[in-house]
């Protein structure tokens, strides 16, 4: 609390001659506040302004939980068939509950707008109403939402009777489908559409021979991005028109096998994801070809790069000047995380933040080596972290992008290692169940 001290030589303003402005008693009442605290001291707790708890919501042994924007949704595992409910998270308060249609793993929510909860539910998605939990429709695949009102949705088709039987346990090259399901021959042709969010009705379709690759890209515009083993293309996930295409070239006698999007790049991989070869390098804006290069195999090496354009050798992650190919910096046994446009974040184990460092030297910048346990907050602006105190507690802090310190936050009476953040807004597994905590910045 800042305090403004004035001056003794000022001098008392003259006696009023009508009653002062409403704004002057605020202004004693606050100033006979500060006097009563700065005399009472610790004669009474003062509840941080940064930090409060929300309350908690009692969840069973085998439950599990996701913070998504302001609700909190429960997921009932031990449940036959499993059941899902929602809670706004401030202030705390059942909403509603969705019974899935099978016991089936997986069974958590997939993605959401301010209008629908997507629920995947073994390998099929259903649609809720984000209000009400009613049922609007269901997808035999995933569906991505592209806006408040359109989702994308990738199929692909098989021949009859190629399904695999997992309990055969036959040898033989699989062929994998985002249904879940495992095939004894590549997909016939991949079928993308476009569909209405509220119903499910198609917007539009298109379908493609064998398999490819197709994801949304995050930025400025939201376009279906799409590789063949021998086209790039940009469509509109509102009408499935062509954006913008170009040629894919065979290189060395291979053909485009898998695609990548980081950041405003799109990244063609020929040879299997993972296992080293020929990348190639496209702007995501205009498809133009930016480098290509040879890349080492991993050889087992497990780190990675969320965000950021990087390489693996044996023992190294080398982190890659996306529009140039050229090498930056190089680290061992860490994961990098993407974190603003000029920095990153050094994790060890995927959970122990190390550091913050400069994205285009590696250069160290804050020291994180006090906190256990990283925690990102929903919309990759900020990170909360945690780590176990003396007396059995949790300590959090926050750092913001472009902070240059972590910003103390409170404490949670409880030893926790699960929780989940968003702006504002920070859920833990702790004893009393799901502890909902509210911060300010």
């Amino acid at each position: 609390m800042a305090l403004i001290e004035l001056s003794p030589e000022t001098q008392a303003p003259p006696a009023a001659v009508t009653a002062p402005p409403s704004y002057y008693y605020r202004r004693a009442g606050a100033a006979l506040a500060v006097v009563l605290l700065l005399a009472l001291g610790g004669a009474a707790p003062v509840t941080s302004v940064l930090w409060q708890r929300v309350g908690a919501v009692p969840v069973p042994a085998a439950a599990d939980f996701q913070l998504v924007g302001g609700t909190l949704y429960l997921m009932d595992l031990d449940a036959e068939p499993r059941v899902l409910t929602a809670w706004q998270a401030r202030p705390l308060r059942r909403l509603w509950s969705f019974t899935a249609g099978t016991g089936e793993d997986p069974f958590y929510v997939y993605d959401t707008t301010a209008d629908f909860t997507m629920v995947r539910s073994g390998h099929s998605v259903t649609v809720l109403d984000a209000h009400t939990g009613a049922v609007r429709w269901t997808s035999p695949v995933a569906v991505q939402p592209a806006s408040d009102r359109v989702a994308f949705a990738e199929e692909e088709i098989f021949r009859p009777g190629t399904e695999y039987d997992t309990e055969s346990g036959d040898p033989g090259q699989l062929y994998g489908t985002n249904s879940g399901a495992l095939h004894t021959e590549p997909a016939q042709r991949t079928e993308l559409r476009g569909l209405d969010l509220a119903t499910g009705a198609p917007r539009w379709s298109r379908s493609f021979p064998g398999s490819v690759f197709s994801t949304l890209s995050e930025g400025p515009e939201t376009t279906v991005v799409v590789l063949t083993s021998d086209k790039l293309m940009l469509l509109s996930p509102t009408t499935g028109a062509v954006l913008r295409e170009r040629a894919v070239p065979v290189l060395d006698g291979a053909r485009a096998e898998e695609g990548e999007v980081v950041d405003d790049t799109v990244l063609v991989h020929y040879g299997s994801f993972g296992t080293g070869g020929l990348v190639t390098a496209y702007a995501l804006d205009t498809l133009d070809e930016l480098w290509r290069q040879d890349q080492p195999d991993p050889a087992g090496n497990s780190a990675y790069c969320p965000g950021l354009t990087c390489v693996r050798n044996s023992d190294e992650l080398i982190v890659l000047d996306p529009r140039t190919g050229a090498e930056r910096w190089r680290i061992a046994d860490t994961d990098v995380f993407a974190f603003g446009a000029d920095s990153v974040l050094e994790v060890q184990g995927q959970t122990r933040p190390l550091r913050t460092a400069d994205v285009a030297t590696g250069e160290p910048r804050i020291d994180l080596d006090q906190w256990r346990y990283n925690f990102p907050v929903q919309g990759g602006r900020a990170y909360v972290f945690g780590r176990p105190d003396s007396d059995r507690s949790t300590v959090f802090g926050l750092l913001r992008q472009g902070a240059t310190a972590v910003q103390p936050l409170g404490r949670l009476p409880d030893l926790t290692v699960q929780c989940q953040a968003v702006p504002g807004l920070l859920a833990c597994r702790a004893a009393a169940g799901v502890e909902v905590w509210a911060y300010h910045a």
